[in-house]
């Protein structure tokens, strides 16, 4: 792992997840978090990357509700 790699933080938008698990039974809810928790451990950013309600990198720089 590279260091730049180390540095970027995961970011969590808790209204962009809840928009978008609105009309999800609670398991399924359950089971998207806790593969994003698994992919966060694991700091698979590709795949957090695909996730509207997560951003990689600064935050401060790359608004959440950018693309």
């Amino acid at each position: 792992m590279t260091r730049s790699e180390q540095a970027e933080r995961i970011w969590f938008n808790p209204s962009k997840f809840w928009g978008a698990t609105k009309d999800m039974p609670p398991e399924q809810v359950d089971r998207l978090w806790e593969s994003v928790q698994q992919l966060a451990a694991a700091r698979n950013l590709d795949a957090l990357r695909r996730y509207d309600f997560i951003c990689v990198g600064n935050a401060y720089l790359r608004p959440m509700d950018r693309h």
